[in-house]
């Protein structure tokens, strides 16, 4: 092994380290606010005068920037797969913050999820195509992507605990996918002037899926249902942000052949099942911890 590609595997493996920190962090400061406030901005305004809330926020920014280092030294393939370790981190993280043991359920789940991930960035790796996505293709794929995230909310309206976390956590997932193509956007506005992008709806777009994204995860957080809401965030956001690159950006994907295409298929359906799986074994865990508590009401 090269220094170069031991030093991008130690930066990757150090991503996510601290994205994995970062949400527990999150989720011990946001499980605290009360559920009203979910979905909505005031939730923001309260966890910003946390300052274990702040100290996860410092954690995001320190990731981002070993993940800029490992990018800058290794492939988005070699990269990325590494990262999907940090929803197993997550669990552990968590468990060690809450002293709670780890469920054998959600090692097995968080593994399923983080395998199908792996294999999915891996086999497709979108790469090439344009900077700016055509128009018309944006006002046929924007509000299918909002509806579907609008039915992630409204689901998670509905239902509590590890369901509701999982749900949030997609919708979060599918913002920051969009987000993500639109940043490779407001990249190129920029290289033609500092104030080049004024003029275009791309950045402003932008702004929106980020805020968005950023308090669907924290309401997602807000279950306690860390597994759950850290896992779908965090296949969902690649996941939909190399489809929005397919659709809009005509990007070209590394699976061609119909192995590689059946793997591809084959890590979408342990993604979900992985998913589903994590938000199963946290939601008998929440109702055995319950239990004992129904038992002392006279």
């Amino acid at each position: 092994m090269s220094g170069r590609v031991l030093a991008a595997t130690i930066l990757s493996i150090a991503t996510a380290f601290f994205y994995s920190l970062s949400n527990v962090l999150e989720m011990l400061e946001a499980e605290q606010v009360p559920d009203e406030y979910a979905l909505r901005v005031g939730l923001m305004t309260r966890l910003v005068k946390r300052p274990r809330w702040l100290l996860g926020l410092l954690s995001d920014f320190v990731g981002f920037g070993t993940q800029a280092a490992a990018l800058g030294l290794a492939a988005v393939v070699f990269v990325e797969p590494i990262l999907a370790s940090g929803i197993l981190m997550a669990i552990f993280l968590g468990a060690a913050f809450t002293h709670q043991p780890v469920q054998r359920s959600d090692i097995g789940a968080a593994l399923v999820l983080s395998a199908g991930l792996a294999v999915f960035l891996y086999e497709v790796s979108p790469t090439g195509g344009a900077e700016v996505g055509e128009i018309p293709r944006w006002l046929v794929a924007g509000p299918i992507a909002c509806a579907v995230i609008l039915v992630c909310v409204a689901v998670g309206r509905n239902t509590t605990g590890p369901w509701r976390g999982a749900s949030l956590g997609v919708a979060a997932g599918i913002s920051f996918g969009i987000a993500a193509v639109l940043t490779k956007t407001l990249m190129h506005y920029l290289g033609d002037g500092v104030f080049a992008w004024v003029s275009h709806w791309e950045p402003y777009g932008l702004a929106v899926f980020a805020i968005g994204g950023v308090v669907l995860t924290q309401s997602a957080l807000q279950t306690g249902a860390l597994g759950a809401a850290v896992g779908a965030q965090e296949a969902m956001a690649p996941i939909s942000a190399a489809i929005f690159g397919l659709v809009l950006l005509h990007e070209e994907v590394a699976a061609q052949n119909g192995i590689q295409i059946f793997l591809v298929s084959c890590s979408l359906v342990a993604v979900l099942g992985g998913i589903a799986m994590l938000a199963r074994a946290e939601e008998r865990l929440m109702e055995a911890a319950a239990q004992p508590q129904r038992a002392e009401v006279p």
